[in-house]
């Protein structure tokens, strides 16, 4: 597991070294990324640094309700060309952390709601295979994998995977990690770990995001009765 140094205090670790979780002073940051063995820190460039930027409901709303659907090809050349180019090997390292970032500006209230987010963003269907106090497994399948599959050798979802993780941490109050457990051509399998024995302290909970809901068109005309 690679962190980043951006997710913790200045003063808690040096740049580019091996820490020790445990030797580091409990803090927020810290409860979340809480793990006994080491792990290595890397640094990520400033312009990826974005947990400053607050995306608001308005921000949700006004293209999550917009008629007009965004290109494709636009998306996918940032997501599959573009950003593995700039990250080079610590692609899948970092889409995962900012999947988790994203999932702390975006917070989503029920599994309901996360299905119709993830149809918004053209992430794919998402469907909730089984939940238990500990485990949540999601399936993610749909055009979108099923495209991306298709077309690159080998397609990154850990964007998707570190979103469905945090927003567990996120209901749960408590450290949540997640990975792909099963990918083939048309779904993937995420499951999401819940520690319970990690709550997460001195956290405020966010307000979610109010769902834009499609609106369902009807006939302007009903059909008539029969005489």
């Amino acid at each position: 597991m690679v962190f980043f140094e951006i997710d913790f205090k200045p003063d808690q670790l040096r740049r580019n070294c091996k820490v020790s979780v445990d030797k580091l002073k409990k803090t927020d940051t810290l409860v979340e990324t809480g793990y006994n063995n080491d792990y290595t820190v890397a640094r990520v460039p400033r312009f990826f640094a974005w947990k400053g930027i607050i995306m608001t409901n308005d921000f949700y709303s006004q293209f999550a309700g917009n008629s007009i659907k965004a290109s494709i090809l636009s998306v996918e050349i940032l997501r599959d060309a573009l950003i593995p180019k700039l990250l080079g090997d610590d692609s899948s390292g970092i889409l995962y952390w900012a999947g988790k970032d994203l999932a702390r500006q975006f917070p989503i209230a029920s599994d309901d709601d996360l299905v119709t987010f993830f149809e918004q963003t053209g992430w794919g269907h998402l469907v909730v295979i089984t939940t238990t106090d500990d485990l949540i497994t999601y399936e993610l399948t749909g055009e979108p994998v099923a495209r991306r599959s298709a077309t690159i050798k080998s397609p990154d979802f850990m964007l998707e995977t570190g979103f469905l993780a945090e927003q567990s941490a996120l209901r749960t109050n408590c450290v949540s990690e997640a990975k792909i457990t099963f990918q083939n051509r048309m779904r993937l399998r995420i499951s999401v770990t819940i520690d319970h024995n990690q709550p997460i302290v001195n956290h405020d909970p966010a307000t979610p995001i109010e769902i834009v809901r499609p609106q369902v068109e009807l006939d302007d005309e009903q059909p008539e009765e029969a005489q």
